[in-house]
């Protein structure tokens, strides 16, 4: 009779332990295929569906930090500014020292033509990554738009040292060069440009050719 009740009362506890892990491997599993679900619905152009289900795979407590990121690439792509900022400053508390919130936070900053912002973002991408190119071509943007044609011949020279074959990184120079009043500079780079890409643009622009 001891054993017996000593037998089910380890069966019980047994059976404690294992209801909590039980229902985290459920909600993993709910979660998996929300995120299954989100995914699909991104790539058929439904964001605003993509963006719910990710919105209840966060509700569900598993990986809230990617769900939290996630929800704010899709809220940048439904054109929720605000919401994608929202979402994207989270993920950056929850994931202090991480680069990718913050380079996510330049898009919707971008996007609204926040350039004092999109500076301060950028610059904090380039406090952990210095070389980061993707931030350096944002801050580039940044600077111009804001004025600071200084900043932006800078970064631009940054950009065209390590990528001298980019045609976008060589006209933003010429243009940055054009608004120090450095023509003469900033021809030779439109040209440069136009040798090798007779059609582009900005070049042609920079010349005051149609």
């Amino acid at each position: 009779m001891h054993t017996s009740f000593r037998m089910i009362r380890s069966g019980l506890v047994a059976l404690v332990l294992a209801l909590p892990a039980g229902r985290a491997a459920a909600q993993a599993d709910r979660s998996g295929t929300l995120y299954r679900d989100s995914y699909a619905l991104e790539a058929k152009g439904d964001y605003a569906g993509a963006l719910t289900r990710t919105r209840e795979a966060r509700g569900g407590g598993v990986n809230t930090y990617f769900a939290t990121l996630r929800m704010g690439w899709l809220s940048y792509l439904v054109g929720d500014y605000p919401a994608s900022i929202a979402s994207y400053s989270a993920a950056i508390a929850a994931e202090p020292k991480a680069i990718e919130p913050k380079l996510g936070l330049t898009l919707p900053l971008l996007a609204q033509r926040n350039w004092r912002e999109l500076e301060r973002a950028c610059n904090a991408v380039l406090a952990t990554d210095p070389r980061n190119v993707t931030a350096l071509a944002r801050l580039a943007i940044a600077q111009y738009n804001a004025g600071n044609f200084g900043g932006a011949e800078s970064t631009y020279r940054r950009l065209t040292a390590d990528y001298p074959s980019e045609a976008d990184y060589k006209t933003g120079l010429g243009w940055a060069l054009l608004k120090l009043g450095r023509n003469g500079e900033a021809r030779q780079l439109f040209e440069a440009v136009l040798a090798v890409a007779p059609d582009n643009a900005n070049a042609k622009a920079g010349l005051g050719i149609r």
